[in-house]
């Protein structure tokens, strides 16, 4: 029970809540880095895009990576690397003197870290969920047609769980924007000029991603079992470029499954959408906010300084007020999916809110907090935090569901090799080695992570870039605009699979 505790805490701390901080800190203050620190104050949206369009681009290679990594070594050492490299990144960041490529280099080596450790907050989760390998009274379906037996259990673990993410990721983004990203406009107060301040503050980040790595470390030591013995083991019967082949197959087949599965799709598509509604609150709402206080360069402001003094505070206030409301409707969003197996709901809110926060949030023209500004930036908070919450819930619900084919030994001594190469996949708080005969896909939960993760960069790649040069070109609202299609092609999706999901369930189909 015990060790139970320890590694729910560590994940639900360390890698939940420290990795969604961290990012959150870095996608609020590279506008400010760029003005303040190197003093560029021309193109700033365009450099800000260009720098995450870059950090995704490299993250659609790295988060496969990292997953199929985990897959073969265990996420322990995965996030411990993770970790040391966003530490080293940071530091790194405040050293460097022009944008390109001193800037930009500095930001891809952080992507590196960074894609790892949202890449093991997916991987990680579906160990988590402790489930009894017992058939006994279980429901069984037969397909006879395709000769499949499938055990499906739903366990409201899942969605609880991810409920729990949901309000850790949370927590995470209050952490940055009410503990971290006001450093430095204290230490403004205290007469520490802009450059330091800020540079000094990425400083104290950088210093708790290594005390962060270090608790991982420990408290994820007892997954690490027998790890040098089955690779051992493993090496004796299959050389090093079998099992590599062996591993990277697992790429096409988690995308054909996304391609087949509903469920899978649909967390991808969802992951895609909770990515960019993220990006958008971190990285767009003080580039917008950046823009309202600290004039426009054309505008002959000469104390930007002094004003972008005040941007640091509302940046934080209105991505704050989005946070807290995710943080209130996280543990909801994790019990309703229960209730709403077959149409999605909790989905189709929270598409619908986003939808509408980002309509009514590209149309606000202020530069102080008010009533409608509190309910648009809730629309926001409740968007993000839906997305994250059934994305997260899907993919794992879809990682331990068990299934087995019938009469195909062939097919079932290959799933056996998978699992004897992947025995950490069994589940992690559950001692019970039993897997009767059925097969789940927690042998590929890294790689399921992976593309995952692979989704919600892709969302970030075309937002960040795109998003970039129509704040330039079009409006610092232009983003927000984008943002809302995103959420309108969910709300489609969701919409299409639930009235297709009851439609084959009508009485006197097959």
């Amino acid at each position: 029970m015990a060790t139970r505790v320890l590694q729910l805490s560590v994940y639900l701390i360390g890698v939940c809540l420290f990795s969604i901080c961290i990012l959150v800190f870095v996608n609020a203050t590279v506008s400010f880095v760029i003005t303040d620190l190197l003093h560029q104050k021309e193109n700033v949206g365009d450099a800000a895009g260009t720098l995450g369009f870059a950090d995704e681009l490299l993250a659609l290679v790295a988060c496969p990576f990292w997953g199929l990594l985990s897959d073969r070594i265990g996420f322990r050492l995965v996030i411990v690397m993770g970790y040391a490299i966003i530490a080293a990144s940071l530091f790194v960041l405040v050293q460097v003197t022009n944008v390109y490529p001193q800037l930009l280099l500095a930001r891809l080596f952080f992507s590196l870290g960074a894609s790892c450790a949202s890449t093991m907050v997916t991987a990680i989760l579906p160990s988590m969920v402790s489930k009894s390998r017992s058939t006994a009274g279980q429901p069984q379906s037969t397909d006879s047609s395709a000769q499949t037996l499938v055990r499906t259990s739903q366990d409201p673990r899942h969605a609880h769980l991810s409920g729990f993410v949901g309000l850790f990721t949370g927590i995470g983004a209050l952490l940055a924007l009410g503990a971290f990203l006001p450093i430095p406009n204290r230490l403004q107060s205290f007469g520490v000029t802009p450059e330091k301040a800020l540079a000094d503050t990425y400083y104290i980040v950088a210093v708790t991603a290594v005390v962060v790595a270090f608790a991982c470390y420990c408290g994820f030591r007892a997954t690490s079992t027998n790890s040098s013995e089955r690779s051992h083991d493993s090496a004796s019967t299959q050389s090093v470029t079998q099992r590599t082949t062996k591993t990277l197959s697992h790429i096409p087949t988690v995308l054909k499954l996304g391609v087949t599965q509903p469920s899978l799709g649909l967390g991808f598509l969802a992951s895609f959408v909770a990515r960019s509604s993220s990006i958008g609150i971190t990285l767009f709402i003080p580039l917008y906010v950046n823009a309202s206080l600290c004039g426009n360069p054309a505008s002959g402001v000469e104390d930007v300084k002094a004003h972008c003094r005040e941007a640091y505070l509302m940046a934080a206030q209105l991505s704050g007020v989005s946070q807290v409301f995710a943080l209130v409707f996280a543990p909801v969003f994790g019990y309703f999916p229960l209730r709403h197996r077959h149409f999605n709901i909790p989905l189709t809110v929270a598409t619908l809110s986003g939808a509408t926060g980002y309509i009514l949030f590209a149309r606000m023209h202020t530069s102080k907090m008010t009533p409608s500004s509190l309910a648009i930036m809730a629309l926001l908070g409740v968007s993000q935090i839906g997305t994250i919450v059934h994305s997260l819930s899907l993919v794992s619900s879809f990682v331990t569901e068990e299934k087995r084919t019938a009469n195909d030994a062939g097919t079932n001594d290959a799933v056996a090799d998978a699992v004897d190469d992947h025995e950490e996949t069994t589940q992690l708080l559950d001692s019970d080695n039993n897997h009767s005969a059925f097969e789940t896909h927690e042998h590929l939960k890294g790689t399921i992570a992976g593309v995952y993760s692979f989704a919600g960069s892709l969302a970030i790649l075309i937002l960040t870039k795109l998003g970039g040069v129509l704040f330039d070109r079009l409006g610092a609202e232009a983003p927000f605009y984008l943002l809302c299609l995103f959420n309108l092609i969910l709300l489609v999706a969701v919409v299409t699979c639930g009235v297709l999901e009851l439609y084959n369930k009508t009485p006197g189909r097959k």
